[in-house]
């Protein structure tokens, strides 16, 4: 209808063309079926109409003219006129968004006949954060990933991550495989973002079946860009940009915190610690040295300190050989020069077309990274000692001599430098099999080894005090005399896989079997030495103190092994039901022989309803629509090796001698044995639903989940006397279980020259103990219970708000009626809490409110440190050259606690931030913070629900605007294309919590903050 009024208003404005005919038609699809709705448009112009219910259309078009046909879920065609014929037009399945596939365990397969749950990211998407490492692109970007971030220091600032949250109280750590090879965890921050192709997250039975004991906790498989055939292609990728912590407080300066710590000592009855002369001084900075106001935070930070990274790429190949490979360099400081980090990556993965029935490849991916830090300071130690050191101390004299011993620690101090060296190889030979069509044998081996050597070397080093005298009084600090350590360790594992895979198409069946053998066995050794009391300043082992009592040596190796044979059968009828059992047979050396092996079935089944003909018949708009549902079993490991064995330990602990007594190494039993000692269990459930539509311009996928998780290990319920001697061996009797669902939809449009696309993800998981080792004064309490509730769900008192005036007497005590705590006396402006429960009972349960306050009214206060709920949103814009990318994240259902210096003003000597400013008097009576005092009383520091913040959070994580150059601008060069951009990560944070990031990892504070990031980089291909 919109495009016959197009046509009709033309008409009336042009007038109909003496050359214009009617040309008549119809337009089927391939079955012969009509399609209602087509749009019939004479190319180039806004002449056009759309067919009736039987198919058919009448437009007037001049001869020759070219028309073109579109309809949602089908190809787009045009044809030529020849002015005297009518037109039947058949139009094809666009099969393109059908055909798209996605990487699974060991394989590959088709999205819309994937019945298990996988999410997928693009390897382009990651590159548009100014991050070093991809851990933190991935979060909001696909739904199943609950993640938090508990550092920004250079090297160690990677989020931590859990698909589907955290379902066990032993290694939540999901499974990471590059490439098919299985890697460390940790591998997957050490990687470059330019080197990646795509990254599939594994979540349900049927997805992380084919790895058996390693798959409970979900898989992150990632894919490195490949060689495609063409003319060899070369782009560079680099940014610059500057960082600086997302959050700190706003410390008082030396006048403002002299001014309320007078007040505070005021307020309990003691003198004032300044007089109003020397807060003058603190004041006008007329005698720094004595009556100095130090910005501590500004000494130290570098609130521009230089991140960068640089990736040039090659890539292309004929039919018979491609490759691609990638150099990536990394550069990070962090608030000081002397704390950095930089990362080498090299890639190289080439393919071979042997024959035309074999194929060969060799995969070279190698890194370099090391990181650097003073001999006696840390990043985390640093923002410790700057956001409590008070600004009433000097950080160094008027003539320049150190004041404090924070300066020298970082200059003078020595040296930490830690390096890794990694390099992982991959050859894989396939052969297709030409007698028998669709078999297909791989073979491939991985050799994947990591060496470390970590040197420190610490010097004694000297600050000044001024005396009374006024003298520059040296400090020596640090070790007496200069100390040195060294330590290399090694990790050599090797993988060899052998594929057979099957594919049958029948006439309406398709028959897809993959089996695989896996074995990988490691091998690690390490070895350590150091040195003190060195006479000479030279930083090498040999030439360290001969004394024996001054040099210390030790090494440790160890060997593990696994085997598996995994399958994978999917069957599917029509292209509509599909049908997939999968799982792997698997063993493990941790275990004793006669248990060291298990099997972790999984069954899944699909419903293309799409497929159907009341839908295909009535909804053309429905590309795809299909229901899914999973239940299979998984394993993880638990606790370490060998436990199924007795524990025997060394210790000095023979004496020998007569009178002349000396200590000879002996060995003692530590633990006993458990022979039934095994791997965790996960039994895991999955319902879902996958929808495309609109030819492809909306894509939902919606999943419902639940897993039970067994055989946790936990230290035994029993208690033995100390003359047992020996440690109890843990058992396999932890309960858990864990529910939740994902959530995404992705909307994309062009509007002529404007593009658009949105997506929102949402991922909501939680767990609950279901068996745990508990003693009967929490269990029997229902307020205490941790049984029935979350992993790590905080306890303490539930407060009331701070006492007022009105709840004392005359005499300053609580008024008849209130419960009296039992922590010291309480004044107005002290935290208030509720008489929730007395002293249990001789069976250890729950009595009544007893009018005291103490452990016994502990109850839930808050939900766990680690988000339940995490969200996102991300926009892409584009017009013409112009693009706007912005990604949105959040989470919720979490909390924080605040301890010590973040709560208490002057804890310990501590700093007063102007948040704390706003503490109670009778004027204030709804304060944040209760009253001030010169240290925090002991009643106001009690575990309580005052101290719990909302974590809830939503921070812009990562936005970037960009300009693509016109190609006629470039066309007479060798550049393809020219983009140049400004991007910047976590600019923008909205919380509950003002004054620190919103993923607080320490409640003290006391932990290197997360950083923000703002760049600007280009990148060319050639």
């Amino acid at each position: 209808m919109f495009i016959s009024l197009i046509v009709f208003f033309t008409a009336l404005s042009t007038g109909a063309a003496a050359q214009d005919s009617t040309l008549r038609g119809t337009v089927k699809d391939m079955a012969g079926t009509p399609l209602i709705g087509v749009n019939v448009i004479q190319k180039g112009t806004t002449n056009g109409t759309v067919t009736d219910v039987d198919g058919n259309f009448s437009i007037k078009v001049p001869a020759k003219a070219a028309v073109v046909f579109t309809y949602i879920g089908f190809s787009t065609q045009e044809v030529v006129w020849d002015g005297a014929t009518a037109m039947n037009v058949v139009m094809q399945e666009d099969t393109e968004l059908l055909d798209e596939v996605i990487v699974v365990g060991y394989g590959v397969q088709r999205k819309v006949s994937n019945t298990a749950s996988v999410s997928s990211v693009n390897g382009e998407d990651l590159t548009s954060s100014p991050v070093a490492n991809i851990n933190n692109s991935i979060v909001g970007r696909v739904p199943g990933i609950l993640s938090f971030q508990n550092s920004g220091e250079p090297g160690s600032d990677a989020a931590s991550l859990r698909i589907r949250g955290i379902g066990t109280t032993g290694n939540a750590n999901a499974l990471l495989v590059i490439d098919g090879i299985p890697q460390n965890y940790n591998s997957l921050s050490k990687l470059n973002s330019d080197e990646i192709e795509s990254i599939s997250i594994l979540k349900d039975a049927a997805a992380v079946a084919p790895y058996g004991i390693g798959g409970a906790n979900g898989v992150i498989l990632v894919t490195t860009k490949r060689g495609i055939e063409g003319k060899i292609g070369i782009n560079y990728n680099g940014y610059y940009g500057v960082q600086q912590p997302t959050a700190l407080p706003k410390f008082l300066d030396a006048y403002g915190y002299a001014s309320k710590l007078n007040e505070a000592n005021l307020n309990i009855g003691n003198k004032q610690t300044f007089t109003d002369e020397e807060l003058l001084k603190f004041k006008n900075g007329t005698d720094p040295d004595h009556y100095p106001n130090t910005d501590w935070v500004n000494e130290i930070v570098n609130f521009q300190a230089p991140i960068t990274k640089h990736s040039l790429s090659f890539s292309g190949g004929t039919e018979k050989i491609k490759f691609h490979s990638n150099l990536g360099y990394l550069y990070q400081e962090g608030i000081i020069s002397q704390i950095n980090y930089n990362r080498f990556s090299l890639l190289l993965n080439v393919d071979a077309n042997v024959t035309k029935t074999t194929k060969i490849s060799f995969d070279l991916n190698a890194g370099k990274e090391t990181k650097n830090n003073p001999g006696n300071a840390s990043g985390s130690g640093l923002f410790t000692d700057i956001t409590e050191v008070p600004p009433i101390y000097p950080i160094r004299f008027s003539n320049g001599l150190p004041a404090h011993n924070m300066l020298p620690s970082i200059t003078e101090s020595g040296y930490g430098k830690n390096t890794d060296n990694n390099l992982n190889i991959r050859l894989l030979a396939e052969q297709k099999i030409p007698f028998i069509p669709g078999l297909i044998i791989k073979g491939v081996f991985g050799y994947n080894t990591k060496y470390s050597f970590d040197k420190t070397w610490r010097l004694p080093y000297t600050f000044y005090k001024l005396s009374a005298n006024n003298e520059y009084v040296p400090q020596p600090s640090g070790p007496i005399k200069p100390s040195l350590s060294e330590g290399f360790n090694q990790n050599i594992h090797m993988i060899t896989q052998f594929f057979v895979t099957y594919q049958k198409k029948l006439k309406n069946q398709e028959i897809n079997f993959l089996g695989v053998y896996e074995g990988k066995s490691t091998n690690y050794n390490d070895l350590n030495a150091s040195r003190v009391n060195y006479e000479l300043f030279v930083d090498e082992l040999s030439l360290g103190s001969s004394d024996k009592n001054n040099f210390d040596n030790s090494g440790n190796s160890s060997k593990s092994a696994q085997m598996g044979w995994v399958y994978r059968l999917d069957y599917s009828l029509f292209d509509k039901y599909l049908l997939q059992l999968s799982g792997r047979y698997d063993g493990h050396y941790y275990f004793a022989p006669e248990k060291r092996f298990a099997f972790f079935p999984s069954l899944a089944i699909g419903w293309r309803i799409s497929e159907e003909k009341f839908i295909k018949n009535n909804y053309p708009w429905i590309n795809n629509l299909k229901i899914r549902g999973s239940y299979g079993l998984s394993g993880n490991l638990a606790g370490s090796a060998f436990q199924y064995l007795t524990a025997y330990e060394t210790r000095n602990s023979y004496v020998f001698g007569g009178i002349n007594p000396y200590q000879v190494l002996g060995v003692y039993e530590s633990v006993q044995a458990n022979p039934d000692i095994t791997w965790e269990k996960a039994k895991k459930g999955n319902i879902g639903i996958d929808a495309l539509l609109l030819n492809g311009k909306i894509d939902v996928t919606f999943d419902l989940f639940t897993e039970k998780r067994s055989d946790m290990l936990i230290n035994p319920a029993t208690i033995v006397p100390a003359e047992y001697g020996i440690g109890l061996s843990q058992v396999n009797a932890g309960v858990m279980k864990n529910k939740g669902f994902d959530f995404s939809i992705a909307l994309n449009h062009d509007f002529n020259d404007f593009n658009i696309n949105l997506g929102v993800n949402l991922s909501h998981a939680k767990n609950e103990l279901i068996e745990t080792f508990e003693t009967k004064a929490t269990y029997n309490n229902p307020n205490r219970r941790e049984t029935g509730r979350p992993l790590n769900t905080r306890f303490g008192l539930k407060s009331l708000g701070l006492y007022q005036l009105s709840d004392f007497d005359d005499q300053g005590n609580l008024k008849a009626g209130l419960p009296v705590p039992s922590f010291g006396k309480v004044q107005p402006g002290d935290i208030k809490y509720a008489d929730i429960a007395g002293a249990p009972d001789e069976n250890g349960n729950i009595t009544a409110p007893d009018g005291k306050i103490d452990i016994n009214d502990y109850t839930v206060i808050g939900d766990p440190l680690f988000p339940q709920l995490i969200f996102g949103f991300n926009t892409d814009l584009s017009w013409r050259g112009l693009y706007l990318n912005m990604l949105w994240q959040g989470a919720g259902e979490m909390s924080v606690y605040i301890d010590n210096e973040l709560a208490a003003p002057f804890f310990n000597g501590a700093k007063i931030f102007e948040e704390q400013t706003d503490y109670w008097t009778p004027e204030n009576p709804n304060a944040t913070y209760p009253r001030l005092t010169p240290n925090p009383i002991t009643h106001n520091t009690q575990p309580s629900s005052f101290w719990v913040k909302d974590g809830t959070y939503l921070r812009l994580k990562n936005i970037e605007l960009g300009y693509h150059l016109p190609t006629k601008l470039i066309n007479k060069t060798s550049i393809k294309s020219v983009r140049i951009y400004v991007t910047g990560q976590n600019l923008l944070s909205f919380s509950g919590l003002k004054f620190m990031d919103p993923e607080l990892t320490s409640a003290r504070g006391r932990y290197y903050y997360q950083q923000k990031v703002f760049a600007i980089g280009t990148s060319i291909s050639f």
